[in-house]
């Protein structure tokens, strides 16, 4: 089952959204958007790592 996240349900104000056929692709694209447009660092991604987790779904 493919695999869905909405930058927005991880409290950013943003219409990004990342689709892909397993959990780590989608955790993937959505660290380099974090790390490019948010400005997030390796440190960061690895504290909110269970958040952005749960809020991935099934699509």
């Amino acid at each position: 089952m493919a695999k869905q996240l909405n930058c927005g349900d991880v409290g950013f104000d943003c219409q990004a959204q990342f689709n892909g056929e397993t959990e780590e692709e989608v955790m993937a694209q959505a660290a380099e958007h974090a790390r490019s447009e948010h400005g997030m660092s390796d440190s960061d991604l690895q504290e909110h790592e269970g958040a952005i987790r749960g809020a991935i779904t099934d699509v």
